[in-house]
Formats: C-alpha cells, sequence, structure tokens
C-alpha cells in the first residue's frame, strides 16, 4: 500500500513540475534545438560526469573508513549502482539499496552505511549552498532564489549542527534513545536501541578535523564537475552563459531533486534548470532543449552501467526493489 501511494505522489508532483517547466515552451522549437544540437561535446560532458562519480566513490572511502577500510574502485560500482535505482525507484529509494548492496558485499551494517549516505547529503547541500552564497555576492539574485538560499541554509546548517553533536556525545545520544525505547514491548526495544547504535557509527568521521576536510574537499570537487558537465554541454546548443551560472544551475537544480518524485527527478530537475537559465538570458524553448539532453545525458548513461554493475554482482532487480 505504502509503495503504491508513494508512487502515486510521485508522478503527481513531476506532472505538476513538468506543467510548470514546459508551459510557454515553443516545443517545435524545443524539438528542433534538440535535432540541431552538436553532440560532438557529449562524450566529454559525460566523461567529466563520470570523474565526479568516482570522486565521490574516494568520498564514501573516507566516510566509511571509521567503520571498515575499502578502496574506491570497491565502493565505484555500489555508487552507480545506486544512482541507478533512484532512476528507476522513486522517492531516492537508491539510496537505501547502496546501503543495502554495500553491506551485502562488505559484511558491514548496513544502518551504519546509511548514516554514511546521511552524512553524504549534507555535505553535499553545503556545497550547493557554498555555490549559491558565493555567486549571490558577485551577482543580485532574484527573490525566489534568495529564499532558496536562505531555506538551504537553515536546514544544512542545522543538520549539520546536529551531525556534529551526534557524532561527539554517541554513548549520550544512545542512553537518551534508550530511555524511550525500553517501554516497548519484548525484546524490541533492545532491538531498536541496537539499531540506533550502529547508525550513529556511521557519523564517525566527523569526529575527526582530517576526515571533515576531506569530505568536504571531495564534495566540492565532485560538484565541480558536474557543473563542468553541464558547462561543456552548453558548447552542443547555440547559446553561451559564464560557467557560474551552471553552477548555480547545478545547485538549485539537484536542490530541486530533494522534493519526492517520480523515478529519474522528472520535472522537479528540469523545472529549476529552465528556471535559472531563462533568468540569465536563455531563451525558454532552448533552455528546455538543453535541460532534456543535460538530463538524459545524467540518466541514462549511469542507468546503463548501473544495469551492468547488477549482473556483475550477481544482484537481481526483484533485490533492488525489495531494497529500496
Amino acid at each position: 500500500m505504502f509503495r503504491k501511494w508513494r508512487f502515486w505522489l510521485g508522478l503527481v508532483v513531476s506532472l505538476a513540475f513538468l506543467y510548470l517547466a514546459f508551459r510557454q515552451v515553443d516545443l517545435a522549437s524545443t524539438w528542433g534545438a534538440i535535432q540541431g544540437a552538436n553532440y560532438l561535446f557529449l562524450l566529454p560532458a559525460v566523461v567529466v560526469y563520470f570523474v565526479g562519480v568516482w570522486v565521490r566513490a574516494v568520498r564514501w572511502r573516507y566516510l566509511l573508513r571509521p567503520i571498515k577500510e575499502t578502496s574506491p574502485s570497491r565502493l565505484f560500482p555500489v555508487v552507480v549502482i545506486g544512482y541507478m535505482a533512484n532512476d528507476i525507484l522513486p522517492a531516492r529509494m537508491g539510496e537505501l539499496v547502496r546501503a543495502y548492496v554495500l553491506g551485502e558485499k562488505e559484511r558491514v551494517s548496513k544502518t551504519a552505511i546509511l548514516a554514511t549516505i546521511v552524512v553524504e547529503r549534507v555535505f553535499d547541500g553545503l556545497v550547493m549552498l557554498a555555490f549559491m552564497v558565493t555567486i549571490s555576492a558577485f551577482i543580485p539574485l532574484e527573490p525566489w532564489l534568495q529564499q532558496i538560499t536562505r531555506l538551504a541554509a537553515a536546514l544544512f546548517l542545522g543538520f549539520l549542527a546536529v551531525s556534529f553533536v551526534v557524532a561527539s556525545s554517541r554513548r549520550l545520544t544512545v542512553s537518551l534513545f534508550g530511555m524511550f525505547t525500553r517501554y516497548l514491548p519484548g525484546t524490541l526495544g533492545q532491538r531498536a536501541k541496537g539499531l540506533f547504535a550502529s547508525f550513529l557509527e556511521g557519523f564517525a568521521v566527523l569526529q575527526s578535523p582530517g576526515g571533515v576536510a576531506a569530505v568536504f574537499s571531495t564534495s566540492l570537487l565532485a560538484w565541480l564537475c558536474e557543473g563542468s558537465m553541464y558547462y561543456l554541454l552548453m558548447f552542443s546548443f547555440p547559446f553561451v552563459q559564464p560557467f557560474y551560472v551552471f553552477l548555480l544551475t547545478t545547485a538549485v537544480a539537484n536542490l530541486g531533486t530533494m522534493v519526492p518524485s517520480s523515478p529519474g527527478y522528472v520535472g522537479t530537475f528540469d523545472l529549476p534548470a529552465i528556471a535559472v537559465l531563462t533568468l540569465f538570458g536563455v531563451e525558454k524553448s532552448l533552455a528546455a532543449s538543453y535541460t532534456l539532453v543535460l538530463h538524459a545525458a545524467l540518466l541514462l548513461p549511469v542507468t546503463l552501467l548501473g544495469f551492468y554493475y547488477l549482473w556483475r554482482e550477481g544482484i537481481t532487480l526483484g533485490q533492488v526493489s525489495r531494497a529500496g
């Protein structure tokens, strides 16, 4: 029942965002721009994107180091499988799939792995926020972008503060949690407390200044790679914008994907990307054609590679769906 409800909610949200994104767009002009694009720049753009995915695997290694030492080469396929799952399952269920796959592969607590992914997302948000704040220091942003920046600051700085508190006082946090779970029937309370203690292990990297610096620097590099992909793809279309416009597009579009949607962030990625580009003078139909090609370039290669890694790891789609 919950899965059906989640599917229909995501579908309704995606349709609403698509309507807002493509209203007043000349679809014939959009299709013409897609047909006339110079796809010579698509390959280097995708290569740069996958460099960023590799950097994310390096970052995950730093996050996992207090739990288990592993290598980026072992983590990269799992990261790709998680991206693939996000593209075929609703509501970012790929994060749960990633925790499941790595837990099975490395025999590590899945709840602890899930916590490292939570920390990842906090640092991703901080980088998005850094892009927006830095750009706003030089260029006045529209009120709606200022509002998004304030909301992102409150959300991610708040999560960061909570994460640091939890990391520095894990025993106390578990004890406080146990005060509530002890009223649960049977062994349920102890099991819940044990799972919670395991989850908090994933925050251990925040106890090390060097670990925090490594996670932030790799987060920054990963998102600079993605922004560079957006910039390179621009040369396939008849418009020119400075690099910072694509960093802003990267930030706003990816913050948009936090909204629950159908698989692949349909609509929730496209609307903010088109909105930012038109804000800087790109004609809306052209912005729509660029965004559609960009979205396809972000989804299709990593999804196909994810299916390959699923096959290589001996994991079925049924297992992926159940993990999500």
